[in-house]
């Protein structure tokens, strides 16, 4: 796949504009045993235009590589989504979860338990978010490693994966903010069998961080462009179904824009 990214590579300065950089997206997408490949042309980082590539310009066809720019297009778009939405939940790390958890199993007290709940049922949405996130890019990892191209499982895969994230982090911000209460509870039976302060201050402070920004989330929560229901399997299904069609506005122009195929 080396090759075939440096040959494009070389066959996309063809259309480069002055001060402009070459970005080949190097996961391609087959059609008829031709590799297409999506390329952005940049200045400061700003997206100036974009191309639909092959490494073999004799056995490659317009009509293909147009009919390339679809998958691509939705793949890189929901990839970088993923990257974007995922990456501050991710580097939250376990030990915000797992130390308080630890430490009010120390001691029998049905003051701590309604909390100590709550928070394993975060914990669990968190592990369960993280997964997805790192299962998502190791499936890319391998297909690279491999030199495989995209296929409609893996853009499925995007799909899901922006609609789970997407799902989770709204689940684990209204639990969260519809049970403050409760944490207030727990931080108080905390401090009354002596664990608060066996905490790590930074652990202390991001609970005390979730209990003052309840009004912060609730107005979050209200403006999330998700698709809201009752029932958790048909929030996922409706929003599968918004992705699948993600940002195909822009889609629609930017194939009018390429620079090639013309």
């Amino acid at each position: 796949m080396e090759k075939s990214v440096y040959t494009v590579r070389k066959r996309a300065r063809k259309f480069k504009k002055l001060f402009e950089k070459i970005s080949v997206n190097t996961l391609p997408w087959e059609i008829n045993g031709t590799f297409y490949f999506l390329i952005s042309y940049l200045k400061f980082s700003n997206l100036q235009g974009m191309a639909v590539l092959s490494d073999n310009k004799k056995e490659e066809a317009e009509s293909d590589a147009r009919k390339a720019h679809k998958p691509l297009f939705q793949f890189y778009r929901l990839m970088n989504h993923i990257h974007v939405t995922g990456k501050v939940r991710v580097s939250i790390n376990d030990d915000f979860f797992t130390a308080p958890l630890a430490l009010s199993e120390q001691v029998y007290s049905e003051a701590l338990e309604e909390g100590h709940a709550l928070i394993q049922s975060l914990y669990d949405k968190q592990t369960y978010f993280k997964n997805l996130y790192a299962d998502f890019f190791a499936k890319l990892a391998e297909l690279q490693k491999k030199g495989q191209p995209l296929t409609e499982e893996e853009l499925e895969l995007a799909i899901h994966t922006s609609a789970s994230l997407e799902v989770l982090h709204y689940e684990i911000m209204r639990e969260t903010a519809e049970n403050t209460d409760c944490l207030n509870q727990w931080v108080k039976a905390m401090k009354e069998e002596e664990l608060w302060d066996k905490l790590k201050q930074n652990h202390r402070v991001f609970y005390f961080q979730l209990l003052q920004n309840e009004e912060n989330m609730r107005h979050e929560l209200e403006n999330l462009p998700v698709v809201k229901h009752k029932n958790p399997e048909k929030m996922l299904k409706l929003t599968k179904d918004k992705y699948r069609n993600f940002k195909d506005d822009i889609r629609k122009q930017e194939l009018k824009d390429l620079r090639y195929p013309y």
